[in-house]
């Protein structure tokens, strides 16, 4: 049986067909017998990022975009992307865009806290915008200008204050200072070496010294002194009134001797005569003395 010739053209057609949405799916890096999950990602903007991106996670390739689709209503991106089944998304991820140097823009995965709560398949993640480091660093540019005359006149100051003399005689006397900081710290380390434990060791002779004669006072009868010395307060006291009573009474010698001037005027004639009698006695030794070596008294 002969094919027919438009049988053949057919069937070449098909299978370059074929072929083409073969190489053109390799070409996207769709798999053709895709069995892969599918999430869905809502997002503002995707930076002009085509379909078959690359979904990363930590920097890993975890699946692609398949389909990107825009909402009216909501004013948003829809990308449907698939994952790798053997790869569990937690739930609270969200996506955010980044985009590679001279490279285009892709999506990655920043996972959820908790591990053991995994989102299902046809979910939707929440989109997070891509922050473009060039337009924030242009909002930037203004206040860096606005900021370029204080930091000019911040450096001027900087450098009046480095030439000025002062500070290097600042410098020299902390140097100074730190020389005898170190001295100091070295006298102190020192004393707390050798000065201050043999203080302490007097410190407790003398703690201990106190506490034999604390236990000695506590031995004394104290009570018993106190006794003593009220009876011999009472003798005195008693003593001392009889001297006032002797003394006052005209019936005792010493009151009499006290209490009458007769017996003074007598004692005062009595002194006074023995004064007169020593006087002459030191004018007159002859009158009571006599020395003679033959025998014979002088008149």
């Amino acid at each position: 049986m002969k094919i027919s010739k438009e049988i053949k053209i057919a069937s070449v057609a098909i299978l370059s067909a074929i072929i083409v949405y073969v190489g053109i799916i390799f070409l996207k890096g769709l798999k053709l017998f895709n069995d892969e999950v599918s999430y869905f990602v809502e997002i503002a903007d995707v930076q002009g990022m085509p379909t078959a991106s690359d979904v990363r996670a930590n920097g890993l390739k975890v699946g692609t975009v398949k389909a990107i689709t825009f909402n009216p209503a909501r004013q948003n991106l829809t990308v449907e992307i698939t994952i790798n089944p053997n790869f569990q998304i937690p739930q609270g991820t969200s996506v955010y865009m980044t985009k590679e140097m001279l490279g285009s823009a892709m999506m990655n995965l920043k996972l959820g806290p908790n591990p053991n709560a995994i989102l299902h398949p046809g979910d939707t993640i929440q989109g997070v915008p891509l922050v473009d480091l060039m337009t924030e660093a242009g909002k930037m540019l203004p206040e860096v200008e606005a900021l370029l005359p204080k930091m000019d006149s911040i450096l001027t100051a900087m450098n009046t204050l480095s030439n000025d003399p002062a500070i290097a005689t600042s410098l020299h006397n902390m140097e100074a200072v730190s020389a005898d900081l170190r001295v100091t710290t070295a006298r102190i380390n020192g004393l707390l070496g050798n000065d201050v434990p043999k203080l302490m060791a007097k410190t407790n002779n003398i703690c201990s010294n106190l506490e034999t004669t604390t236990d000695q006072l506590n031995q004394i009868d104290l009570l018993g002194m106190a006794q003593k010395a009220e009876t011999t307060m009472n003798s005195m006291q008693e003593m001392s009134f009889k001297m006032n009573t002797a003394m006052n009474s005209k019936e005792t010698s010493l009151g009499m001797l006290m209490n009458d001037n007769s017996i003074a005027l007598h004692l005062d004639s009595t002194m006074q005569n023995s004064s007169r009698l020593l006087e002459d006695f030191r004018l007159h030794p002859k009158r009571y003395v006599h020395f003679s070596l033959f025998g014979k008294k002088d008149k």
